[in-house]
């Protein structure tokens, strides 16, 4: 599955946002993005604060 075309909505980040374990504080710069965003654009910001790229792609059901 080629992720870089996935397109993701805030939906699908308030969704991830339970099991990722971030403090308010992260959880509030993700949801500050403009979405829908590229793949790319939130596995770049999932990993600002904190959560690779390999944890983000398995908890959106893809593999890494």
């Amino acid at each position: 599955m080629d992720l870089s075309r996935l397109r993701i909505t805030r939906q699908h980040v308030v969704d991830l946002l339970p099991i990722m374990g971030l403090t308010p504080e992260q959880e509030a710069r993700l949801l500050a993005l403009h979405y829908p965003v590229d793949f790319t654009e939130a596995a770049a910001a999932f990993q600002s604060v904190g959560v690779a790229l390999d944890t983000l792609t398995d908890r959106m059901g893809g593999s890494p």
